[in-house]
């Protein structure tokens, strides 16, 4: 799933919400109805994304405004947020957190056609997710880049970061993610550059993030390598050894 694109999406997408149908359509409620309703306006939407990425795959150029492309993925990820939540009522937990985990490759695709991700809820929940279940080093470093996609195509309303007194605001959570996930890659370098960024990014948090880091330096046994990039952030400096 982590390395699924938007060819991939319609398939998968079906599949996961095949059980959640069938339980809709056997209690016949205005909120089972609704639930249908944005299962099929999911369907439809992801066939425009399907075309859209066709045509520029073929090299037609699409008559379409980046506003354009950042309004079908604000749709496709309230959608399957929405529908996510049918799932989490209904006792779905897997099927809702694969759902949570298709908002990536959505992510890929405004990236790829210079769209924004308008809210990150449901993908910061999909990241998070992964992190939890990925052990090994190198899928952990392929994480870091898909989190760095959503780095990238977040709106810059969202890296304004103005609500920065909100611990549980999904842009600092996001970061941090990245941190923890580049330090548990073991490589010093994934780790400088995510690092620096955090800096960049949430400016307010990263020093406890560092802190925190050095901490954890001593209860999981992390390598010397990994401890001295850690302890060179913690203590105020970054890659170029500038105090910030």
């Amino acid at each position: 799933m982590l390395n699924l694109d938007i060819n991939d999406l319609s398939g998968e997408y079906e599949v996961i919400v095949e059980a959640l149908i069938l339980s809709l359509k056997s209690s016949v409620t205005p909120e089972s109805e609704q639930a249908l309703k944005m299962i099929d306006a999911l369907r439809q939407n992801i066939q425009i994304m399907l075309r859209l990425s066709s045509d520029v795959d073929n090299k037609n150029k699409p008559d379409i405004e980046d506003d354009e492309v950042t309004k079908i993925g604000d749709y496709a990820l309230n959608l399957l947020a929405e529908i996510s939540i049918s799932c989490a009522s209904r006792g779905m937990q897997d099927q809702m957190l694969e759902l949570h985990r298709l908002s990536l490759p959505i992510v890929l695709w405004l990236k790829k056609h210079n769209g924004k991700a308008l809210k990150l809820d449901i993908i910061v929940n999909a990241i998070a997710s992964y992190a939890n279940t990925i052990k090994d080093n190198k899928q952990l470093e392929v994480l870091c880049d898909v989190i760095e996609n959503v780095i990238d195509v977040t709106d810059e309303t969202i890296k304004k970061d103005v609500e920065s007194t909100n611990p549980m605001r999904p842009w600092r959570i996001l970061n941090l993610n990245w941190g923890i996930v580049a330090t548990r890659t073991h490589n010093p370098q994934i780790m400088q550059h995510v690092f620096d960024q955090l800096i960049k990014n949430i400016p307010d948090d990263s020093q406890q993030f560092f802190n925190e880091g050095m901490q954890q330096m001593d209860v999981v046994g992390y390598p010397d390598a990994v401890r001295e990039v850690m302890q060179k952030y913690a203590g105020g400096f970054g890659v170029h050894g500038v105090r910030h």
